[in-house]
């Protein structure tokens, strides 16, 4: 099948034609895999001429799978899903390799009122019946609503999942690490770890990597917080992991938001898979903020006295929310203690939940991590099982699964 090159014309995700907002780099703002035909009118269409760089290729929705699987996701996606047998797997396949943030528009031969409620159900923004035309093309690509959004949803928005630690010392930033790189890189979902300690954090020395600086003055500038700021102050580690991060000076009284953080998270999740969140022990609101908005919060104890009472006081402030807002609960460093440690009974019998992953206590795999800057879970063996196993929990994924799906929203 062959490729066109991209012509000159700029659509995002859910935006008006005149008010587009900035691009994030390496995402194209449009992209469509249909038949010769279509992509005759898609060049044609005068509407086309108000949006910026575009690929449109000919093949499709197989087609579009398999490209958007190595390559980067648009704002704007054009499938064509003619002959499909099963449309709406092919659409979850879809969905499963494209990145948060993509507004797709199926095109297709079916005149058939059930499948489209089934594509729009789905997640899809709109469907066209075959032939495409330059005014059907504009009806769709045209604002819906009194606030300007194009369609009606995106596909997917990503996951954040908060860590917190019962109490210090437990390990929830090694495992916030550890997890942001699996999913990234065994999963090969893009990933957001974000260290909100300012001051402290160690996320970014984990990885053995050193934060860009902008993430306090963009806290302090909620406004100015956009895909493209982000893009610039965020650190890469490896091809799909970036890490937002700081190391403030100690003495400074670093202070930031509510409303920052509501405005720093919504634009990470339309960029990424998962966003994964580092929330120190400090009982402030802008803290408190992110824990109330995560999907999940992964609540981090060890076998001791200390982490079983703190854990019931973190439980008495974070009510779950069904399917939107879940707690994990998870104990690391299983074992340290020995004989003298909680029992796991006794821990559940206090706790009235049971840990969904045990993290064995491996201080000479660890130790050596740390000390040749390395990842620990990127070693095989007990510590990047229990991650792993850590990862598919949070996923929603089974065992079998080998590519991450949405969670209905």
């Amino acid at each position: 099948m062959d490729a066109l090159e991209p012509s000159p014309s700029t659509l995002l995700t859910p935006a008006p034609l005149e008010a587009v907002p900035r691009l994030a780099a390496g995402r194209l703002p449009l992209m469509a895999f249909v038949d010769p035909e279509s992509e005759r009118v898609l060049h044609e269409a005068s509407v086309l001429g108000s949006l910026g760089r575009n690929l449109i290729m000919r093949g499709g929705i197989a087609k579009a799978v398999e490209y958007l699987g190595a390559q980067r996701s648009p704002y704007l996606l054009i499938v064509d899903i003619s002959g499909v047998d099963l449309p709406l797997s092919q659409i979850q396949t879809l969905a499963d390799v494209c990145e948060p943030g993509v507004t797709v528009i199926a095109i297709g031969d079916r005149n058939d009122v059930g499948l489209f409620r089934d594509l729009t159900d789905a997640g899809v923004s709109d469907y066209i019946v075959k032939p495409l035309t330059p005014e059907l093309l504009k009806k769709a690509l045209a604002p819906r609503s009194s606030s300007g959004e194009l369609g009606r949803a995106t596909l997917k928005l990503g996951k954040m999942v908060a860590f917190i630690g019962a109490r210090g010392g437990v390990g929830s930033t090694t495992l916030a690490a550890n997890l942001a790189w699996h999913l990234a890189n065994r999963q090969s979902r893009r990933v957001a770890l974000v260290d909100l300690d300012l001051q402290n954090g160690d996320c970014a020395l984990l990885l053995n990597i050193s934060p860009t600086p902008g993430l306090r003055d963009a806290l302090a500038n909620p406004l100015r917080l956009d895909n493209l700021l982000l893009e610039r102050i965020m650190t890469p580690h490896g091809e799909r992991l970036y890490v937002l991060g700081s190391e403030e000076p100690l003495l400074d009284n670093v202070q930031f938001t509510v409303t920052a953080i509501d405005t720093l998270f919504s634009v990470l999740r339309s960029q990424f898979h998962y966003v994964i969140v580092d929330v120190p022990r400090t009982p402030a609101a802008p803290y408190r903020r992110a824990l109330d908005i995560a999907d999940l919060r992964v609540l981090v104890a060890d076998q001791t006295m200390r982490s079983v009472r703190d854990t019931v006081r973190l439980r008495a402030v974070l009510d779950e929310g069904g399917a939107e807002h879940r707690n994990v609960f998870v104990v690391n460093r299983a074992g340290e203690g020995g004989h003298h440690a909680l029992s796991l009974k006794d821990m559940q019998g206090v706790l009235r939940i049971q840990p969904k992953s045990l993290i064995p206590f491996l201080p000479a795999l660890l130790a050596a991590a740390a000390h040749n800057g390395e990842v620990a879970a990127a070693r095989r063996g007990k510590f990047a099982d229990a991650v792993a196993a850590l990862a598919l929990e949070l996923s929603g994924r089974s065992r079998q699964q080998r590519r991450w799906w949405r969670a209905k929203r």
